[in-house]
């Protein structure tokens, strides 16, 4: 299923597999709508567009089924939930949320651009472990294919690096930086470890799982570019 924006999402196969069953899309914004639109042509039955935000759904009502989690809480098990909400951070509060209403993981759906890399899919965002297992391979890879990984902040002319590490990957930057013109001139683990002193061309994220709530919160204190190490390594 491509957005409409043309970005390639994992829906399809849930589509396929949803005919006949009952489904409800969590997310009362421009992305639940559309897919709910989507599923109205592939002949998914949708239940309702549930949402924790009342003013939203009341605006909806006239044009589609809604419903809040406490409306659907005494037959909760009957339903598919799809997760139709772009921001990783509150996905998970979501996902958590349905999990304390006792919607079982299995019947989560939570579509995921699929544009990062071939080992790239939803459970990078959501289990550290293998999040970082995967981001070694992808680095594997493109060391296995002669890729430098310097020729990318060469080519963008970043010099002076802030790195916002993790233990797990302790090292891997600064090995592949060596003989080149690069400096990591500070590695930090927390967001209050950077400061507005803190003088750079970049900062690389090397935590992949919680990028985007470490990307918005250096936003506030920086202008300098915010880089995931993905973004790096695909180069």
């Amino acid at each position: 299923m491509k957005d409409l924006n043309g970005v390639e999402y994992n829906l399809d196969d849930f589509i396929s597999y949803a005919r006949g069953k009952k489904t409800v899309i969590f997310g009362a914004g421009k992305y639940g709508k559309y897919i709910y639109e989507i599923f109205r042509e592939n002949r998914v039955e949708v239940c309702a567009i549930c949402d924790n935000n009342r003013e939203k759904l009341d605006s909806l009502k006239e044009k589609y089924p809604v419903s809040t989690l406490e409306d659907l809480k005494d037959s909760i098990e009957e339903y598919y939930f799809v997760i139709a909400i772009v921001r990783i951070e509150i996905v998970k509060v979501i996902r958590n949320q349905l999990n304390h209403y006792g919607v079982k993981p299995d019947k989560i759906v939570i579509p995921f651009s699929d544009i990062k890399s071939d080992y790239y899919d939803g459970l990078v965002m959501f289990d550290s472990e293998y999040g970082v297992q995967a981001l070694k391979e992808q680095w594997r890879c493109a060391r296995q294919g002669n890729g430098r990984i310097a020729d990318y902040f060469e080519l963008n002319d970043l010099y002076v690096l802030i790195v916002f590490g993790i233990d797990e990957l302790k090292g891997w930057l600064e090995q592949d930086l060596l003989n080149s013109g690069i400096i990591i001139k500070k590695i930090i683990n927390k967001i209050d470890e950077f400061t507005e002193a803190d003088e750079c061309d970049a900062v690389v994220v090397l935590d992949e799982v919680n990028y985007e709530v470490i990307e918005e919160k250096l936003m506030q204190r920086t202008k300098v570019p915010i880089i995931s190490i993905w973004d790096v390594i695909r180069f």
